[in-house]
């Protein structure tokens, strides 16, 4: 289904009162959440007034419609969107615990021709999660 027609559908829903709702991460490689990571929370319609998360999970703005989610604990955690009208399915999120430290990042560029020896220059970045603001970071 293209883009397009998404739109449409959604729009179409729309004037029903339907709406839809999701979560994913900013890795999308990543499978399963953990609590080192940034769950994306977003609703699409017009009838959303704010996210219904466990106390033990943190959400930057409570009130927004497409917002950012950590849970510090793991488990199996509800999730659903408050709405004016018919109520939103709760969603049960498992968060597993995590034992990753540090995320990296690196990018591999041609080097120079010398001596007949190619080279390749390899830039690193690591970032250490415990000693970084969640809230600050954004994915390079």
């Amino acid at each position: 289904m293209s883009a397009r027609e998404v739109a449409v559908l959604l729009s179409w829903l729309s004037c029903f009162g339907s709406a839809v709702w999701r979560y994913s991460s900013n890795s999308p490689s990543y499978r399963i959440f953990s609590t080192r990571s940034t769950i994306k929370l977003e609703y699409e319609g017009t009838l959303f007034t704010e996210w219904s998360v466990p106390e033990i999970c943190f959400v930057l703005n409570k009130s927004s419609p497409k917002t950012e989610l950590r849970c510090s604990s793991p488990g199996v955690h509800a999730i659903k969107p408050i709405v004016t009208g018919p109520d939103e399915e709760e969603r049960n999120l498992f968060v597993d615990s995590s034992h990753t430290c540090f995320l990296w990042y690196y990018r591999v560029r041609q080097g120079i021709l010398m001596d007949q020896v190619q080279t390749l220059l390899v830039t690193w970045w690591v970032i250490q999660l415990v000693e970084y603001s969640w809230a600050k970071y954004r994915p390079l």
